[in-house]
């Protein structure tokens, strides 16, 4: 599987230039985040991406073959900002007919197993139109990954969110990210980007005005450890999991930590100057 690929991307809308060639590539297991101000051209660029829009210039391949290729679209899961469907359906309803539209194999376990780990199982029942903003961005995620897509186009996935909603998305990113799918996230959290991202692209006037990578290998996450003394540990971990046990380490040698931070650029810093 060799990813999402565009190549000098542009697009225009009569006369306005929206894009103005775009290169970008999301390889099998990574997540890259899409982020800049209002109007930059990512919603634009994930749609050209989705063959919601037509581009008017460039290349754009996932696996290799187009975008818009139905064999492409079939491996292709997508999560909007907002839920557009039928209210009137329940969770279960609706995720059985996406399941039977994707021709999932086992539909039952396969919607069953996703209303579980969304935490939706008590909802299952209730129809859409009574889930509250958070449910139906979770009955999203489900839909969305109902047939173990390889390529993943989240689109604020956790707009609208509570806490527990928010980690338990942040979760299921990971999980997708560990089964070797390829992510492009838009988001305006930055938080949430420098939590789940690999790499971060920010557009701004319909141009990649700044890439910054947040993990320096697949799955290492640079963790700076300031100890009372004025001592800093720099350690590398792989999951959330493993900087409480790199913590817990110091403190059971001897160590007073008083602060514990990721080694990443400033996004926000970042976003300003290339806004």
């Amino acid at each position: 599987m060799s990813g999402i690929r565009v190549r000098g991307l542009r697009k225009s809308f009569a006369a306005q230039q929206v894009l103005h060639g775009i290169d970008l590539d999301v390889a099998p297991g990574e997540v890259v985040g899409l982020i800049g101000p209002n109007g930059a051209g990512k919603t634009t660029l994930m749609s050209c991406l989705l063959g919601f829009l037509f581009p008017n210039g460039g290349d754009l391949s996932i696996d290799g073959r187009p975008s818009d290729d139905l064999g492409i679209r079939a491996r292709t899961g997508f999560v909007p900002e907002r839920m557009n469907f039928a209210r009137g359906a329940t969770g279960r309803e609706f995720l059985r007919y996406m399941a039977r539209l994707a021709r999932v194999p086992d539909v039952n376990d396969r919607v069953e197993k996703l209303l579980a780990r969304l935490h939706l199982s008590d909802a299952a029942e209730k129809r859409l139109h009574h889930y509250s903003r958070g449910m139906l961005q979770r009955i999203g995620m489900c839909q969305a990954l109902i047939a173990d897509p390889d390529f993943l186009f989240l689109d604020e996935p956790a707009s609208g969110l509570d806490p527990n909603g928010v980690m338990l998305v942040r979760e299921v990113i990971a999980e997708q990210r560990a089964r070797g799918a390829a992510i492009l996230l838009n988001s305006h959290q930055l938080a949430e980007v420098e939590r789940v991202c690999d790499r971060v692209l920010f557009l701004a006037g319909g141009v990649i005005a700044k890439e910054e990578t947040l993990r320096h290998a697949a799955g290492e996450i640079p963790i700076a450890i300031t100890l009372l003394d004025g001592t800093v540990e720099h350690v590398t971990v792989s999951s959330e999991a493993e900087i409480a046990a790199a913590v817990r380490r110091i403190v059971e040698g001897g160590g007073d930590v008083i602060d514990v931070r990721r080694q990443t650029a400033d996004l926000e810093q970042i976003f300003r100057s290339a806004s």
